[in-house]
């Protein structure tokens, strides 16, 4: 499993799979600041519902923005 992070706050925000990451890497590749960090937004989490993404991963990605416009989103690898 890969521990997803709230990049601004440290916090972690949950647990995802190998190919959930991967689908991650592949769908983010414009919104990455560096290898492991991902600008997201409303827009982009529907983007990932639409591309495909698992029903948990959006509901994950969804409670970690909360009521924010925008959020930094951090993974650490094995």
């Amino acid at each position: 499993m890969i521990k997803l992070y709230d990049n601004e706050n440290e916090k972690e925000i949950g647990l995802i799979t190998e190919p959930q990451l991967e689908f991650l890497i592949e769908e983010l590749a414009d919104e990455s600041l560096d290898e492991y960090t991902y600008n997201i937004n409303s827009s982009v989490i529907s983007y990932l519902e639409g591309s495909g993404a698992e029903a948990q991963l959006v509901k994950l990605l969804r409670g970690a923005l909360g009521s924010r416009t925008s959020m930094e989103l951090r993974y650490e690898p094995d």
